[in-house]
């Protein structure tokens, strides 16, 4: 029987000792120094002006809410984001008191469905008289939701992009990196994702003002986060050399250890990520597409995980699913499925849109792709998901 779980060997046996070595010798595990370098290291990898590192993915979106609520807090506004996507997309523009619209998708690769994002501005146009101001765009299971057209809509619409990239590390669209074509963007360094940080987040930002806001709101809105230059304009609001509060803040900071082991993550990141586009394009070449979608936006690609969605019913792909998992095939729902059926989604006042995003909920779930998973293993998957006569 396989053992196929989600993520295997995530941190190798040399970053273990390095790990060690730094809690022996370290004078310093708070964010410091480590933490910098980390930032100035993604920076270079991504491509981008600025990064602040935090304690999570869902931290990272959180911060990026928060920052554009600081530099457009002259009403609520109104923000989009995908009707299938992880809870804590959505999650940070709920608690700010911000109003949220849900936008289905693509299926499989779970692109914003342009028809439903064209019919949402023209139904807020017509009911509210105003278009939506913020488009929080995630980038799901490594595919790319990126167009020309979108860009194109957003750009007529004066819609700001925000991009969630935390499941698509070193995904692209035109040869450039997600993450480098909305105002700010996040990245997840969670176990299971394409490096790791054990927990941890990363927001990205060309936009100096935005960035001064990341670092403030990071550190519960301490003045002293910020770097000498940035402070000078406030010298005459400083209350004390330590404690002056400029906005309203957390403690979202991460570590350094954190950030040691994830300059040594980094470092594998491109070569895992080729790893796991080979995976996939095995998988998607060799699934039978009478029985599944197999239609996936496979160029830029980073391959979070295998999405499986069945032509099936809901009961075939759940006998599916149990019969994977007895065969030592870990799996889960694609991601929160569509978030119209969870229950924190019945505070929010919204048209409702999600033909495809309710065939995925009902229909859909991953299995793990990583660089410990080879060409051999995704053949076996292929063959087993093909050979699947439905429930007997």
């Amino acid at each position: 029987m396989k053992s196929w779980k989600l993520m295997n060997n995530a941190i190798t046996p040399a970053q273990r000792q390095r790990l060690s070595d730094f809690v022996l010798t370290a004078d310093r595990f708070s964010q410091g120094d480590e933490v910098r370098r980390f930032e100035e290291q993604w920076s270079e990898w991504q491509g981008c002006k600025y990064s602040v590192f935090c304690n999570s993915g869902s931290s990272a979106n959180f911060l990026i809410v928060q920052a554009m609520k600081e530099l457009h807090s002259d009403t609520n506004h109104l923000w989009i984001a995908p009707a299938t996507t992880w809870a804590t997309t959505v999650s940070p523009i709920m608690m700010s008191g911000q109003a949220l619209q849900l936008c289905d998708v693509t299926i499989p690769s779970m692109n914003l469905c342009l028809d439903s994002f064209k019919q949402i501005l023209y139904q807020h146009k017509r009911s509210f008289g105003a278009r939506p101001k913020f488009l929080f765009l995630a980038h799901l299971l490594g595919f790319n939701s990126m167009s020309d057209e979108l860009i194109h809509l957003c750009d007529e619409n004066n819609i700001t992009i925000l991009e969630d990239c935390c499941e698509s590390h070193g995904a692209t669209f035109s040869g450039k990196k997600i993450g480098n074509f909305g105002r700010a963007s996040s990245f997840s360094f969670y176990y299971g994702h394409h490096m790791t940080t054990i927990e941890g987040g990363m927001v990205c930002t060309d936009d100096e003002e935005v960035y001064e806001k990341l670092l403030l709101i990071r550190s519960h809105g301490l003045l002293r986060e910020l770097p000498p230059y940035m402070q000078v304009k406030y010298k005459d609001q400083k209350v004390d050399e330590n404690f002056t509060f400029m906005v309203p803040g957390y403690n979202m900071r991460s570590t350094d250890f954190n950030a040691v082991l994830g300059q040594m993550q980094l470092k594998q990141l491109d070569k895992h990520n080729e790893i796991r586009r080979d995976n996939f394009g095995v998988f998607a070449n060799g699934l039978d597409k009478d029985k599944f979608y197999t239609d996936f936006k496979v160029e830029g690609n980073s391959s979070f995980c295998f999405p499986v969605i069945t032509k099936s019913t809901r009961g075939d792909t759940l006998a599916l699913r149990k019969h994977l998992e007895s065969q030592g095939v870990e799996t889960r729902p694609i991601i929160a499925g569509n978030l119209y059926e969870h229950p924190f989604m019945n505070r929010v006042n919204q048209y409702r849109h999600d033909k495809n995003a309710e065939v995925i909920h009902q229909n859909g779930f991953y299995i793990g792709n990583n660089h410990a998973v080879d060409a051999g293993d995704v053949t076996w998957l292929v063959e087993k998901l093909n050979a699947w006569k439905g429930k007997q």
